[in-house]
């Protein structure tokens, strides 16, 4: 890692100091930084970064660590690259308007009238890759557990669920905790209920692992989300992917216009 040039009297927003001693790659560090500004409005959107050789300079880093810090920031939808033009702040997804309430899939499930189940295909614990310490402002020290479940509506596969979880925060866990049973329901009760989170939707089609456990055919249209929780404190409580049929499951967002 090179030095940063000098910096002016009073840093401009963009800046971001890296520590040598974190053990998070200078990348993670970097979009780690860059994400708190934008969630704080220190960089609003709109907001154009400087030109990749400049700020590279600038922050001490190559432009190959640059590139894959705002790539990370870049698919998360936080920054969007205009070829000719540059690097732009998206803006923070939490200043969308709110399309639906924050529930489980337990929850969701049940207000069909049926009976939700998970069953557990695997359970392990270690450390984060960097997107999971980039969504859970983890280091790349830290420990997270990671379950993905088969879900279940009276016994029918509708969904598969990947959740990455900070294991500190979480405490003690077993693959038992979590079959047949509601994730944020075992949250709640240890006073982590999730109160925010960001979903993002889009479609797939189904590959050869996904379509035999969803029993569904090979290239069948899924449903796919990425979604990050937070707790009302404002710290990351959840990363989670999920997969869902598209023959069974429904996505319905009540809008509403302007005036009402």
């Amino acid at each position: 890692m090179s030095s940063p040039a000098p910096l002016p009297p009073e840093p401009p927003a963009w800046w971001v100091a890296l520590d040598p001693a974190d053990a998070a790659p200078a990348y993670v560090q970097l979009a780690q930084g860059l994400r708190r500004r934008i969630e704080s409005g220190e960089l609003s959107a709109g907001t154009a970064l400087p030109a990749e050789r400049e700020l590279a300079a600038r922050l001490g880093v190559s432009r190959v660590t640059l590139r894959q810090g705002l790539g990370l920031l870049e698919a998360e939808g936080l920054l969007r690259r205009r070829r000719g033009s540059g690097t732009f702040v998206a803006g923070t997804p939490h200043t969308s308007r709110q399309l639906g309430l924050l529930s489980s899939f337990s929850d969701e499930v049940r207000a069909q009238g049926g009976v939700p189940g998970a069953r557990v295909l695997s359970f392990t614990q270690g450390r984060p890759t960097p997107q999971e310490a980039l969504s859970l402002g983890l280091t790349a020290a830290e420990q997270v557990y990671r379950l993905r479940r088969l879900r279940t509506s009276d016994g029918d596969p509708l969904a598969v669920e990947d959740s990455t979880l900070p294991a500190a925060l979480i405490g003690p866990l077993t693959a038992q905790d979590v079959t047949d049973a509601s994730l944020y329901g075992l949250l709640g009760q240890r006073h982590l209920a999730p109160a925010r989170a960001i979903r993002h939707l889009r479609a797939q089609n189904a590959s050869a692992e996904l379509a035999h456990l969803l029993g569904v055919p090979l290239g069948a249209a899924l449903l796919t989300t990425e979604r990050v929780s937070w707790l009302a404190s404002g710290r990351p409580v959840e990363y989670a992917r999920a997969c869902y049929r598209g023959d069974r499951y429904d996505f319905v967002m009540d809008l509403r216009g302007e005036d009402h």
